[in-house]
């Protein structure tokens, strides 16, 4: 249910997450490398068609002279870099390649919370990654790493196959594809980091299967999955747990652009195009205790007993031109907690940016409401940001971003709140002044 290396940004909201509610802005999405663009069509037949010039061999015949030699199959570039695909090393039919890439985001950024300057982070995302194909250019792998963290961990690693746009399938641990947002790359969103109403109701990453594809000349878009309801770092997976997921968004104009910033990147005048998502999921999940065996010097997983439900849904729409964006999600989950009642969460966000210098610079601003559970008072959170961002090459691949964020969290009840989860563990004001250099290659 799927697809999809870094940048610069000042933060507001998503930051504003990260210093106050789980670290999950560091397990994002990663550069995809596009299914091919399936079956040749095959030339037109019949009443009206334009007549097929003979072929070489046949002309040959006609006039007794031999026929000349099939043309030599074109030589691809067995090593360096390669425009739009980094840097390679690869077969001279490309059925074998190997890329070496990273995404990484260095980031200052002072936070000012409760009265006082909380600690900082200097990156945001630093991860190296392998990738190509093999035995066939339909055939790929992935697999990267996040080094922003302590300890390290294995981010992503699956496998492609995917011989057509209209179908095709990915295997392995992998980012899942709730939401459109959460889906995109860190060098393909448009702030610093995700939306904190994304994060918050995002499944994470998991391993399983996810079945996608391109229809209708890709105006139709598609991610089906299921999933281990496995963390991230666990490797085995528990009986009974799992996750199922779907996706469709309908783009009526043409496909959309990769990246949140297209009028950036676009050769030429971006067109208009305005796109639809509906989605969903629910899953049951019981969480587990990490044991270290002695003996094996390992770590042991055990079931914890308790298990959580839920179930989500979302839509979003999507519009931009050459002189701007705009970008709308709302989604609504209810939760089951192993212990205490069920509890229904409600968020959007809203985020819209344009170029001021063409190609090259813009101005973007973001705002995220949510409401963690329908049943409880003064719980809400609220965030707004404005950023400045230069694209140094007039791609995703050095952008420097200036951003300030200001959010806010009601105090709820701690007697009262129970299981709900809230988006700053600290309540109250939160700001922040985010400088950003993303870089990916």
């Amino acid at each position: 249910m799927r697809r999809r290396v870094a940048v610069v940004a000042l933060c507001c909201a998503g930051v504003l997450v990260a210093s106050g509610r789980r670290a999950s802005a560091a397990e994002d999405q990663v550069l995809m490398t596009p299914p091919p663009a399936g079956a040749p069509v095959p030339p037109a037949t019949g009443p009206g068609a334009t007549p097929v010039s003979p072929l070489p061999s046949a002309v040959a015949a006609a006039t007794n002279a031999p026929a000349p030699a099939p043309a030599p199959a074109a030589k691809k570039q067995p090593a360096g870099w390669i425009p739009g695909s980094g840097f390679v090393l690869q077969s001279e039919d490309a059925a074998f390649k190997l890329r070496i890439g990273l995404q990484a985001a260095y980031k200052f950024e002072p936070v000012y919370q409760a009265g006082s300057w909380q600690e900082r982070n200097t990156f945001f995302v630093l991860r190296p990654s392998i990738s190509g194909n093999f035995f066939k250019e339909w055939i790929h792998f992935w697999t990267s790493f996040e080094f922003a963290a302590n300890p390290p961990y294995l981010l992503d690693s699956y496998v492609e196959i995917f011989p057509y746009k209209e179908f095709g399938l990915r295997i392995g641990q992998q980012f899942t594809p709730f939401d459109r947002h959460e889906y995109l790359g860190p060098q393909e969103i448009l702030m610093p980091e995700w939306a904190p109403v994304s994060e918050y109701f995002w499944t994470g990453r998991d391993k399983g299967v996810t079945a996608m594809g391109a229809l209708f000349e890709s105006k139709l878009e598609y991610w089906a999955g299921l999933y281990s309801g496995t963390p991230l770092r666990q490797f085995n997976a528990l009986p009974g747990n799992y996750v199922v997921e779907g996706r469709v968004t309908w783009s009526p104009l043409g496909s959309v652009a990769s990246v949140e910033f297209p009028y950036i990147v676009t050769e030429g005048p971006t067109p208009l195009r305005i796109s639809f998502t509906m989605q969903g999921y629910y899953g049951k999940v019981q969480s587990a205790i990490e044991n270290f065996n002695p003996s094996t010097f390992s770590f042991q997983s055990m079931p914890s007993g308790e298990t959580r439900k839920q179930g989500a849904g979302g839509a979003d729409m999507w519009i931009y031109n050459e002189w701007f964006a705009f970008y709308m999600e709302g989604m609504v989950r209810q939760t089951e907690p192993p212990m205490g009642a069920k509890y229904t969460s409600g968020g959007l966000w809203m985020q819209a940016s344009g170029p001021l210098i063409a190609k090259t610079m813009d101005l973007a601003a973001r705002f995220n409401y949510l409401n963690p559970s329908t049943d409880l008072a003064n719980d809400n959170f609220y965030s707004i940001e404005g950023q400045l961002a230069y694209y140094f090459m007039h791609t995703p691949n050095l952008v420097l971003k200036l951003r300030y964020g200001y959010g806010h969290q009601d105090a709820v009840d701690m007697a009262q709140q129970g299981a709900v989860t809230l988006v700053l563990a600290t309540p109250g004001r939160i700001q922040l002044f985010t400088i950003q250099l993303n870089l990916m290659f």
